[in-house]
C-alpha cells in the first residue's frame, strides 16, 4: 500500500507536518531514527514560542562580530575554525543577506509567519494547553543600556505594521511586571513586554501529536534510519529505510539541519547549517518563589523561563559542524549569564540539580525556511527554521500541507520555496 506522504524525521517539525495533513485526510506514516519522536532539537529548547523574536540573526554589521569570535570564543555567536571550510557558500550567502533592505525584509517574512503560525497553533492551545504546560504569559526583554533599548524599540514601530504586539518598560514597570528583576533594577535601562509569546513544551506537544496519529490510525516507525530515496524516473516515489522500503505519493524531509544528507540534486539550493545551541534546567522542585515570565537580557543574549515547574537557561549559538560534544565551558558560561540575570535566586540555583543539553538549529543563510517542493517532483521540504523552530512550526506544517494538497496558501509561499533566489 501506498502512503499519501512520507515524512521523514520525528522532531517538532515532521510530527507537525503529519499531523496537519493527517487532518485533510492524508495517510500517513512518519519514520524517525531515534527511539521516539521530539528528542532531537526541540528536546530541551527555549520552550517559547515568539513573535518577538523574528530578527534573522544575520544583522547589518555582523562580520566583525563573527570574525571576533573566531578569536575570542567567548561570544554569545561564535565559530569553530574546524567549521569554516563547511560554512564557505552559507557564509557568502548568510553575509549577503545582512543588508539592511534584505534583513528588514526578511524580518517582517518571518513575523508574517510567525503570526500565522500562532493563528495556527491556538487550536492546539484550546485542546492541549494545559498536556504540555502551555501559558499565554507573554515574554519580557531587559536592556542595560539607553541605545540598545531605543533601536528594538524603533524597529517594533516599523513591525507594528505586521501585526507585532509590544509594550516599552521602564526599570520600575519592568520589575513590576517580574519582581524577581528587583536585584537587577539599578542596571536596566527598560524593558519591552510581548504580551503575544507563549511558553510551552514542545518535548510533550510531539507525544501529544505523536499519540493522536496512532490513535488515528497512522503509522509511526521509530528506531528507522531513512538511507536513500526511492525514484522513479525524476519522481521521488519513498525512501529505502532500515526496515524496508516505504512508498509514498509524498516524500517530506524535516530532518532539520540533516536534510541535505538525502538531497543530492537540490542540496545546493537548500543552504541550511547546523548552528548549535545550549540550555540547563534547574530542577526548583520545592523552590516556592520562581520567576513567573520569560525574560530575555538583549544584551547579553539569553533567555530564562519557566517551565514545568522548573528554569530553563538558554542562549549560545555555535557554528561547530556536526560536533554535538557538551562544553562545560558554555554551560558554566551559561550559568553565570543566568545568575547575572537573577542574583538572588544565585545561592538557589547552586542548590539545584542542573540538566546541561546542545542541540542543532538548522540555520539557513537567509534566515528564512524552506517550505515546498524540491526540483525533484515528489519530495518537499520543511527545515530551515533557526532558532524559531517552536514559534513557526505549525504555520510552517499547514503552508506546506497547503501546497501538498494543491490548495491556495495563506501567505505568499515563494518566500519561502525551495528554489526561491538568495
Amino acid at each position: 500500500m501506498k502512503a499519501d506522504a512520507l515524512i521523514i524525521g520525528g522532531g517538532l517539525i515532521g510530527i507537525t507536518s503529519a499531523h496537519r495533513l493527517a487532518k485533510r485526510g492524508c495517510s500517513v506514516v512518519l519514520v524517525e531514527a531515534n527511539e521516539d519522536v521530539g528528542l532531537g532539537a526541540n528536546f530541551a529548547n527555549g520552550a517559547m514560542l515568539v513573535p518577538s523574536q523574528t530578527m534573522p540573526w544575520n544583522s547589518p554589521g555582523i562580520l566583525p562580530t563573527l570574525l571576533r569570535s573566531i578569536v575570542t570564543q567567548n561570544s554569545a555567536l561564535r565559530i569553530k575554525p574546524k567549521a569554516i571550510p563547511s560554512l564557505f557558500k552559507w557564509g557568502l550567502q548568510f553575509l549577503k543577506n545582512s543588508k539592511p533592505h534584505l534583513h528588514e525584509l526578511h524580518t517582517r517574512r518571518l513575523l508574517e509567519l510567525s503570526l500565522f503560525s500562532m493563528d495556527v497553533f491556538e487550536e492546539y492551545y484550546n485542546g492541549y494547553a494545559d498536556q504540555f504546560a502551555a501559558k499565554k504569559c507573554g515574554t519580557i526583554k531587559i536592556y542595560r543600556d539607553q541605545p540598545s533599548l531605543e533601536a528594538q524599540i524603533r524597529s517594533n514601530r516599523h513591525l507594528s505594521e505586521v501585526g507585532l504586539d509590544w509594550e516599552a518598560l521602564t526599570p520600575d514597570q519592568t520589575v513590576e511586571a517580574e519582581p524577581h528583576l528587583q536585584a537587577l533594577a539599578p542596571q536596566l535601562a527598560g524593558g519591552i513586554r510581548f504580551s503575544a509569546d507563549v511558553v510551552a513544551d514542545s518535548r510533550k506537544f510531539c507525544q501529544i501529536l505523536r499519540d493522536d496519529l496512532v490513535a488515528s490510525g497512522q503509522i509511526i516507525h521509530v528506531s528507522c534510519q531513512a538511507n536513500e530515496l526511492l525514484m522513479s524516473g525524476d519522481r521521488v516515489i519513498g525512501a529505502r529505510t532500515t526496515i524496508g522500503n516505504i512508498r509514498a505519493k509524498n516524500t517530506i524531509l524535516a530532518l532539520g539541519a540533516n536534510t541535505r544528507k538525502l538531497v543530492a540534486k537540490d542540496a545546493r539550493s537548500i543552504l541550511v547549517r547546523p548552528v548549535k545551541g545550549y540550555s540547563v534546567t534547574y530542577d526548583t522542585t520545592g523552590v516556592n518563589d520562581l520567576p513567573s515570565h520569560p525574560v530575555i537580557d538583549e544584551g547579553r543574549h539569553v533567555g530564562i523561563v519557566p517551565i514545568n515547574g522548573k528554569l530553563r537557561a538558554v542562549g549560545i549559538a555555535e557554528f561547530a559542524g556536526h560536533d554535538d560534544t557538551l562544553s562545560p565551558k558554555i554551560i558554566r558560561q551559561l550559568d553565570r549569564l543566568t545568575k547575572s540575570v537573577y542574583p538572588n535566586l544565585a545561592q538557589t540555583l547552586d542548590g539545584c540539580k542542573r540538566e546541561p543539553w546542545t542541540g542543532f538549529r538548522p540555520m539557513s543563510a537567509d534566515g528564512l525556511p524552506y517550505i515546498g517542493e524540491t526540483s525533484s517532483k515528489g519530495l518537499w521540504v520543511n527545515t530551515g527554521h533557526g532558532h524559531l523552530g517552536w514559534t513557526l512550526a505549525t504555520g510552517s506544517a499547514e503552508l506546506l500541507a497547503d501546497l501538498i494538497m494543491g490548495k491556495p496558501t495563506p501567505l505568499d509561499a515563494s518566500s519561502y520555496a525551495v528554489t526561491r533566489s538568495h
